[in-house]
């Protein structure tokens, strides 16, 4: 077993634009109807994105060995391979399709007091030509795989392939759950062995699944459920739940990304066999680096200052051994 983790999920390039404003505000002023309104933008630009490669950006500035699993379109050699040759990031199992002219796209206006709205387009992320998890080299000898958000189908080919090599999964629906089915749902929570999901995504999980949240928590070590601004919940199994609370940023500069920042940090801990109130201290704490930040894949510290900043907010040293 190595410390070595396998991410599967979704590169793709993010247009963000800012809107100098409170969507509330907005809606105060102008009522909404049909969802026909116009937001005009303080700000709008490219940026480096998807679900599975901002998981793999924070895994490495924790300095984590991870492999991330995922197919881009044509675009991806435009500026995207080179940023990621740049941080050193693997990219021999990022399968190029030049039938697709785009990787995925997502589309995130942000508001200032951290309110989004999305539109995500999958682009490439369907190509047949990406990998299993087992056609890696020793992905027997990973210690975890994460399943980022995508479409269920991939989501269900690589849970699938995964459980027949033995690989500890770590379920990660996403906004997409809304689109699963009631055996889709089942089956990707028998096959993994920790699911984490946002307070909306949980209820939809649950919904779609014709499940209850004990039913739920009876399939996975562990159960995740973050709350923004409010923290983060842990359900473990014969253990009392552990609440976290978040980390008032120094300065908020755009919330894009916090999420899967967040998953980059708890995952360190996981992996690190720390106490799950540990691991949400540290993926609490990344997140807020991202929240600081501009772009999902933006932020840096090294270790000592996340050390010391660790220390600084909860009081002590992060219990590595």
């Amino acid at each position: 077993m190595t410390d070595r983790v396998l991410v599967c999920g979704s590169i793709a390039i993010d247009f963000l634009g800012s809107y100098p404003g409170s969507f509330a505000d907005y809606q105060e002023r102008y009522p909404i109807k049909a969802l026909n309104f116009s937001l005009q933008l303080g700000d709008l630009r490219m940026s480096f994105g998807g679900c599975g490669m901002n998981i793999a950006y924070g895994l490495k500035k924790l300095g984590v060995d991870c492999t991330p699993l995922t197919s881009a379109g044509a675009n991806f050699e435009d500026h995207y391979r080179a940023h990621l040759e740049a941080l050193d990031i693997c990219i021999e199992y990022i399968a190029v399709d030049p039938a697709y002219l785009q990787c995925a796209t997502a589309i995130v206006v942000s508001d200032t007091e951290g309110n989004q709205i999305t539109a995500f387009h999958a682009g490439a992320s369907r190509s047949t030509l990406r990998k299993l998890p087992s056609e890696i080299p020793d992905i027997e000898h990973y210690c975890l795989a994460v399943l980022a958000p995508e479409e269920a189908p991939i989501m269900l080919r690589q849970a699938r392939d995964l459980k027949r090599i033995g690989v500890p999964v770590l379920f990660d629906p996403g906004q997409g759950i809304s689109e699963f089915s009631r055996e889709e749902v089942r089956e990707l929570l028998d096959i993994s062995d920790y699911v984490i999901a946002n307070a909306h995504e949980w209820e939809i999980l649950q919904l779609n699944g014709h499940l209850t949240e004990a039913e739920v928590m009876a399939t996975q070590r562990q159960t995740i459920v973050t709350h923004s601004a409010g923290g983060v919940d842990i359900f473990e199994r014969d253990t009392a739940p552990v609440h976290v609370p978040a980390i008032a940023p120094r300065r908020l500069v755009d919330a894009t990304g916090c999420g899967d920042a967040f998953r980059a940090g708890y995952v360190f801990g996981l992996i690190n066999r720390l106490p799950s109130q540990a691991c949400a201290r540290l993926g609490c704490l990344t997140a807020t680096y991202n929240l600081e930040n501009p772009e999902t894949q933006r932020y840096s510290f090294s270790p000592e200052e996340f050390s010391a900043r660790y220390r600084e907010v909860w009081g002590e040293a992060i219990p590595l051994g």
